[in-house]
């Protein structure tokens, strides 16, 4: 019996001190969304030229909005989508100089690494730890391109709905 309580509380202890470590682990499409492209400076300002552009054009931001909520788009067919079924939206990417593609990718990207938190500037992936550092250290325009971005879809002064 005293064997039994003893390999039970090594097993707790075992529990407690690895816990921890397993919480923190980043699930895997997490990460692969995290590190799907690298997060620059000029991608970022491509990213803002093509949201701006966006916020400007009506019918591409209905496109963009519409397709956005097809249930089937996710951050591996995000650009692939959007490039054929938004012909207008795919044309503001273009002139911003970014694929819909790269933007969407570093659309998740941000979002990946923002719900990840700290654990994300520690990830053995090279490629998630650096756009944690770059969002940590670009903190602000990361956030005002992003909330440019989610303000598309919202409706505008003009009375959409």
């Amino acid at each position: 019996m005293k064997a039994l309580s003893s390999a039970l509380a090594a097993l707790a202890l075992i529990a407690l001190v690895t816990a921890p470590a397993l919480r923190a682990e980043i699930p895997p499409d997490q990460a692969k969304a995290a590190g799907a492209i690298q997060l620059t400076t000029p991608l970022l300002d491509k990213m803002d030229a093509a949201v701006t552009a966006l916020s400007a054009d009506d019918a591409a931001k209905k496109e963009l909005s519409t397709a956005s909520a097809d249930p089937s788009i996710n951050p591996e067919n995000w650009g692939s989508s959007i490039e054929s079924k938004c012909p207008k939206a795919a044309a503001v990417f273009k002139t911003a100089g970014i694929s819909a593609d790269d933007f969407g990718k570093a659309l998740f990207v941000i979002m990946a690494v923002s719900m990840g938190g700290d654990d994300m500037a520690k990830s053995a992936d090279k490629n998630v730890k650096a756009n944690a550092e770059f969002m940590n250290a670009n903190k602000d325009k990361v956030e005002k391109t992003f909330g440019k971005f989610m303000e598309l879809s919202m409706p505008s002064d003009k009375g959409d709905k």
